[in-house]
């Protein structure tokens, strides 16, 4: 994770936001955004880190290529 940070920092992004465990991504300074909503996810498991800027705001949606088609 630190490497993964470091590389999208080195690139110019404003920031990540992940879908995962909240006791595992918090070390790495993620946490939940109250202005950020992932329709269908608890709160507490989509997080973010911002690395400049203020926090992001708004509705999130995947790309269609990461929902499972059976």
């Amino acid at each position: 994770m630190d490497r993964a940070l470091a590389e999208l920092r080195r690139l110019g992004a404003s920031g990540c936001v992940v879908l995962g465990d909240p006791s595992y991504y918090s070390r790495f300074g993620f946490k939940a955004e109250p202005t950020l909503l992932l329709p269908g996810v608890p709160e507490e498991y989509f997080l973010a880190i911002v690395f400049n800027g203020s926090p992001p705001s708004g509705k999130v949606s995947y790309h269609d290529a990461f929902s499972a088609k059976v």
